[in-house]
């Protein structure tokens, strides 16, 4: 009875620990990708006068529509997905070249557009930028 307990406490032990480094892993890049999803979801929503005020220039405000649309195409699971890849790639980089370089692609899409969200407020001298969103992941 006492081996069972230890096998059952040792399961224990091992899936927190796994969970622990996952989380670990993960909190910041959820955390950076929700904020892109909902600053661009706001911004897009604004109406057409405050964002003509928050965006003088035409081509920004083209830009804003156009990275809204790209982070509103990437759903939640698609996201989890490419963090995932990511994640497996970097562990077992032995894989088809073509295979890992579309991961690559992927998990970089997710860091090139919080990217360019931070370029096109940087444009904008009304808009504040948060070092949650500048700060690299």
């Amino acid at each position: 009875m006492g081996y069972r307990d230890g096998i059952a406490e040792g399961q224990k032990d091992i899936a927190q620990e796994g969970f622990n480094v996952g989380f670990g892993q993960s909190v910041h890049v959820g955390y950076k990708w929700g904020l892109v999803r909902g600053i661009t979801s706001a911004l897009a929503s604004l109406p057409d006068n405050l964002k003509e005020k928050m965006f003088p220039n035409v081509q920004c405000r083209g830009q804003l529509q156009d990275l809204n649309n790209s982070v509103q195409e990437i759903s939640v699971e698609d996201a989890l997905q490419m963090f995932h890849e990511s994640i497996l790639q970097s562990s077992h980089s032995s894989e088809e070249p073509d295979a890992t370089l579309k991961k690559a692609t992927d998990s970089s899409r997710l860091q090139s557009l919080s990217k360019d969200l931070v370029i096109l407020l940087h444009e904008c001298p009304d808009v504040k930028i948060s070092e949650e969103l500048t700060g690299d992941s």
